[in-house]
């Protein structure tokens, strides 16, 4: 078995949570047999003293197929 990962940046308007599965979702449209997702890094964008958009920096892991 070979598993190769890809580095992303999800980012969702919500929270931290939302930004890793719209990674996720976004991603499983074009790579299959994804079988996991390693959190690296967190940040937000700030406007106006508020937080307007949160990232999360993943990688996330999948299965090669043969």
């Amino acid at each position: 078995m070979v598993v190769k990962i890809i580095e992303l940046i999800g980012i969702s308007k919500k929270d931290f949570e939302d930004a890793v599965g719209e990674a996720v979702r976004r991603s499983s449209k074009t790579v299959k047999n994804i079988s996991g997702v390693d959190v690296v890094g967190q940040s937000c964008k700030v406007e106006k003293g508020k937080i307007t958009e949160y990232k999360a920096h993943v990688k996330v892991a999948f299965v090669v197929e043969e």
